[in-house]
């Protein structure tokens, strides 16, 4: 019997065990120094000033709006395909989501829709990078000075990869990435904030840390604004570091992956694999494909143990966001036809064939 293969799955290694009994042996695994050597290397490898470690990229994405001042009574416009975290990150904040509808190939934010949807209470947008694929920060930023929004960024599939040539993270006031278990880079559950601006920063850290910008003692320190506490500790740091000593062999592999992929399905009828721009740095997580039969796939390669995983519901039919269908044409299509195929770190150009393999059979009949 041919052996499983996975969609995707955490690899930890000896180099984070080490660093976590380094913290173990310190005593001091609240966040601390080692969280701060994180922050630094991220911010460092993404061309930003600043990151700050968050418990979560949902968390992420609130305190971000938090920062520039979103919260009760405004509106936010987020992209009807995307995982329901970014549209529950804005209503963590106090504020409503308005839902606009995808691009059909890339996922993004339809920004000639967005622009159509701002209404009188609209203060900020929150594109998302899918799968790693950046929106079109161009047109993104340009609407958002025109119309007097404020932009904050969901990145959290997109650690590593760019959008022409600039580090995803690195736009809008701020960005936020997840480091949950089955990203590029994982502390298990985790996240980060990055800004270029003083004001967000220090804001940030109010906000994770009970309102103080500084550590403190948990005695009789000042708490003189609100805060909360969304700390990511030197555990998670001391994991989050070993894995970026891995980031660059891992993003080869994933441009390697979408290379087997296109040379083996490019051809198949019935499946489209979405362009991903190498040249201008973009790589993405998992190899996406949109496929007219995608059960009829998703079952045939289920029966060979072979995993993948289908597209999100659109946001507009999860029950916290109910809606009609009318307008999210885009975002139902994806829906329906969107299979991540295996994508797994360690993945082999025999298993993407032996994959590929079972697709065209599904969709030969």
């Amino acid at each position: 019997m041919s052996k499983p293969i996975p969609w995707f799955s955490v690899e930890t290694g000896p180099e984070d065990a080490a660093r976590v009994a380094q913290v173990i042996a310190s005593n001091y695994i609240n966040d601390g120094n080692v969280t701060r050597d994180f922050e630094k290397r991220c911010a460092e490898m993404l061309g930003v000033k600043y990151c700050v470690g968050v418990t979560s990229g949902t968390v992420g994405i609130a305190l971000g709006l938090m920062a520039v001042g979103i919260g009760a009574g405004d509106e936010v416009i987020v992209p009807n395909l995307t995982f329901i975290a970014t549209a529950n990150a804005v209503r963590l904040t106090g504020a409503s989501v308005r839902l606009v509808d995808v691009e059909p190939r890339r996922f993004a934010l339809d920004i000639a829709k967005a622009e159509a949807a701002i209404g009188p209470r609209t203060r900020a947008i929150v594109p998302v990078d899918v799968n790693g694929r950046g929106a079109d920060y161009v047109a993104l930023e340009a609407l958002c000075a025109r119309r007097g929004l404020e932009l904050v960024c969901d990145a959290a599939e997109a650690f590593g990869s760019r959008f022409q040539g600039r580090p995803l993270g690195s736009f809008g006031r701020a960005s936020a990435f997840s480091f949950s278990a089955n990203k590029t880079v994982t502390t298990g559950q985790g996240g980060m904030v990055a800004t270029n601006e003083d004001t967000v920063h220090d804001r940030l850290r109010e906000l994770k840390d009970q309102g103080r910008r500084h550590q403190g003692t948990g005695g009789n320190d000042l708490h003189p604004v609100l805060g909360f506490n969304f700390k990511l500790t030197n555990l998670q740091a001391a994991v989050g570091l070993a894995q970026l000593d891995r980031l660059e062999q891992r993003l080869d592999g994933f441009r390697k992956r979408n290379r087997w992929y296109q040379e083996l399905l490019g051809d198949c009828p019935g499946i489209v694999l979405p362009a991903v721009d190498h040249n201008g740095g973009e790589i993405t997580q998992w190899t996406d494909a949109l496929i007219d039969r995608a059960d009829d796939v998703e079952a045939a390669l289920s029966r060979e143990k072979i995993g993948s995983r289908r597209f999100w519901l659109p946001i507009h039919r999860q029950e916290s966001y109910k809606q009609a269908d009318l307008g999210f044409e885009a975002s139902i299509d994806a829906s329906a036809r969107g299979l991540w195929l295996p994508s797994h770190f360690s993945l082999t150009e025999e298993e993407a064939e032996r994959t590929a393999e079972v697709v065209r059979r599904a969709l030969s009949g």
